[in-house]
């Protein structure tokens, strides 16, 4: 009972503690390093640079309580040869462990050199020196913004050399020995206590900037499937009536329509299954398309087992040579269709007819013609092809439905 209370208790202790922690995993650790080096570098030196400057305003005023040039002097320059130091390194884009030592190290360095200082000042100004000690925590965590691991240790070394130097150095009461001690712990601790505050909320924000991020690329990713979706067809992945549409309109001119038919294809469904059906479309509609020429010839799927090729050419003799090629390549396919009377493989019909100059605008009527030639090309006993006006018909009733499905 005892053992497991002690369990208990550790991970409850574990669980509290690991809401403070600070880091993210080690992948988007590196990420977050990455994105955030450039500002560190650049506040590091704003900071290293008027930490500087406060200390050459301050040595005067060291100067006036002191009253000795010697010691404000040697003090200021080993300040600075350490800052040169530090600046050399920093120039050298280190990695996270030496760039937040080195500016720790730096602070602690002017914490040094001041309690150093303080050992020739009079008691009467010994609170004066303390107080400007005090403040170095809060340059760390607010100014420098050393990340949260380095501010802890570079508090605790000061409140330490505060600690140890007026214990061993100095010749202040215990009593004010007490209260520098304590006045720079308060300091301390409410320097750690921003630190982690302004990590926490950099760290929060980074990530939900990585989560809109993620959020846009997923939103776009499915604008584009959708508009593809508005302008394909989702099955076979050719242009839809929509898409062709929009494509013709961006490119006015005469062409020539190839409208091509799938043999006997609702036999097929009726005989190897509907998802059998798909697959084939899909492999026709992937042979068509391996059969046109690159850049000028599209592709749509025009309804059911119809497909609707367009060659970018205004002569006859082109759709013909086209409706030829792929017929051809579809027959070379040997997709088995032991229901067709054709032949025991997939076979297509085509028929192709010129279109007017403003092809979008008229493109039903346009399709219309081509499907007449492809009646005729159905009459003339299929796995053919017949172009238009050879292959118009009288006007009647339509034999086929709307998805271009002939009869059995």
């Amino acid at each position: 009972m005892i053992g497991d209370s002690i369990r208990r208790g550790y991970a409850a202790l574990v669980r509290w503690l690991g809401q403070f922690s600070l880091r993210f995993e080690p992948a988007l650790e590196a990420e977050f390093e990455r994105a955030t080096v450039r500002a560190r570098r650049y506040r590091f030196r704003r900071i290293g640079y008027l930490q500087l400057a406060m200390t050459h305003l301050g040595a005067v005023g060291l100067y006036v309580l002191l009253d000795n040039a010697a010691v404000v002097i040697l003090a200021t320059l080993a300040v600075d040869l350490f800052s040169l130091g530090c600046f050399v390194i920093l120039r050298r884009k280190p990695d996270v462990f030496v760039r937040e030592s080195v500016m720790m190290a730096g602070v602690l360095c002017w914490v040094l050199m001041a309690e150093t200082v303080s050992l020739y000042a009079e008691p009467r100004y010994l609170w004066i020196i303390q107080t400007a000690i005090a403040l170095q925590p809060f340059l760390m965590a607010a100014g420098i913004q050393l990340r949260f691991p380095y501010c802890v240790v570079g508090c605790i070394a000061t409140v330490a050399t505060v600690v140890v130097g007026n214990a061993l150095f100095t010749h202040a009461a215990p009593s004010e020995q007490l209260w520098m001690a304590l006045v720079q712990t308060v300091a301390a601790i409410y320097a750690l206590f921003g630190c982690w505050r302004l990590e926490e909320r950099e760290r929060a924000n980074y990530r939900a900037i990585r989560e809109s991020e993620r959020n846009a690329r997923d939103l776009d990713r499915a604008n584009a499937h959708l508009a593809r979706l508005t302008h394909h067809d989702e099955m076979t992945g050719v242009l839809n009536r929509r898409g062709l549409r929009r494509a013709l309109a961006k490119a006015p001119g005469a062409r020539v329509a190839v409208l091509v038919d799938v043999d006997y294809f609702k036999r097929y469904n009726d005989h190897y299954g509907h998802l059998a059906g798909d697959r084939c479309l899909c492999q026709v509609a992937d042979c068509l398309s391996d059969a046109l020429a690159p850049g000028g010839d599209l592709l749509a799927r025009w309804g059911g087992e119809e497909f609707l090729v367009i060659v970018d050419t205004d002569r006859s003799e082109v759709g013909a040579e086209r409706g030829e090629r792929v017929r051809a390549a579809v027959r070379a396919l040997g997709i088995a269709h032991e229901a067709s009377p054709v032949g025991a493989v997939v076979s297509i019909s085509a028929g192709y007819a010129v279109g007017p100059r403003d092809a979008s605008a008229n493109l039903d009527e346009w399709v219309h013609r081509a499907d007449q030639a492809l009646y005729s090309a159905k009459q003339a006993g299929r796995n053919c092809v017949r172009g238009w006006p050879q292959g118009r018909r009288a006007a009647g009733p339509e034999r086929r439905d709307r998805f271009g499905s002939e009869p059995l």
